[in-house]
């Protein structure tokens, strides 16, 4: 395989339970039913990756036993609208951390490829029409979660469709 070669990979943050429960409603009332096969997360690398499998998950196990667990705090539904039809969670707390791990993640075999800068944030809902977005927005404007963040998850797209690979504690 060339240095050029490139094929599709995330690490994400995904939410503990009993969280994952509601905010995977709250996907599937504002978000339809596209969000259904995707457990609600955070997006640290959504990209490609250099080179071999291997190299990226190894980069990516050597980025997790390096940092500690962390604390998030997701509050009221923000959007992007009108530069993307998304209606999101920010994060109030935790938001640095991503951005270091996002950070430490780059370079070497990951890249981060998208057509907005990276943002730590849990998407609700996207690409639905305007009416579910207002909703969404309305509907979930004092919400405050928290959870701790104990591991990272690996995912690639070797056979077209995002599959699970590896659950990786953070360890420091």
């Amino acid at each position: 395989m060339s240095i050029e070669s490139r094929f599709t990979l995330g690490v994400v943050i995904p939410v503990p339970a009993p969280h994952r429960e509601t905010l995977r409603t709250w996907r599937r009332e504002y978000g339809g039913e596209a969000t259904e096969p995707i457990a609600p997360h955070i997006t640290l690398i959504s990209g490609s990756y250099l080179n071999t499998w291997e190299k990226a998950a190894t980069q990516v196990r050597r980025v997790a036993a390096a940092s500690k667990p962390f604390e998030i705090r997701l509050g009221p539904a923000q959007s992007f609208r009108p530069k993307s039809d998304v209606v999101f969670l920010p994060l109030e707390r935790g938001a640095d951390e991503c951005w270091a791990l996002h950070q430490q993640l780059l370079g070497d075999a990951l890249r981060h490829e998208s057509d907005f800068a990276y943002h730590p944030h849990l998407t609700i809902a996207q690409n639905v029409p305007a009416a579910q977005l207002d909703a969404a927005q309305a509907d979930l404007k004092d919400v405050q979660i928290t959870f701790e963040v104990e591991s990272i998850e690996l995912f690639d797209t070797r056979s077209g469709q995002w599959n699970f690979s590896e659950r990786i504690s953070l360890q420091s």
